[in-house]
């Protein structure tokens, strides 16, 4: 079995630190327990990257973009030439439809 490399887009790069700046600020406990979430979804995408579904969106779903879930936060990845790349990390509050096709229409 082939592993792919997990890419982050600086966009989404980010995001994480957004995300882990603001749990520091509430819960090092809630922190922690994202950044193993994301750790150990990372290994899940490295050794099976197509275990996530598709997104729903018709115009996502036909750039390849795919979700996958870390707590209460959708990360949203793409699959080119054996590397994961992750697009954003987005709060599942948030409307990230619109933040994702807003930033694909750029």
């Amino acid at each position: 079995m082939q592993n792919y490399d997990i890419r982050y887009l600086p966009i989404a790069e980010d995001d994480l630190n957004e995300i882990v700046d603001y749990l520091l600020e509430h819960s090092i406990n809630a922190a922690n327990e994202f950044i193993d979430g994301l750790e150990h979804l990372s290994q899940q995408l490295s050794n099976y990257p197509e275990s996530t579904p598709l997104i729903r969106n018709k115009k996502l779903r036909n750039r390849g973009y795919r979700v996958a879930i870390v707590g209460d936060y959708l990360l949203f990845y793409t699959l080119r030439n054996e590397c994961v790349y992750i697009m954003r990390i987005i709060h599942g509050k948030r409307n990230y439809l619109s933040l994702l096709l807003d930033e694909n229409n750029k």
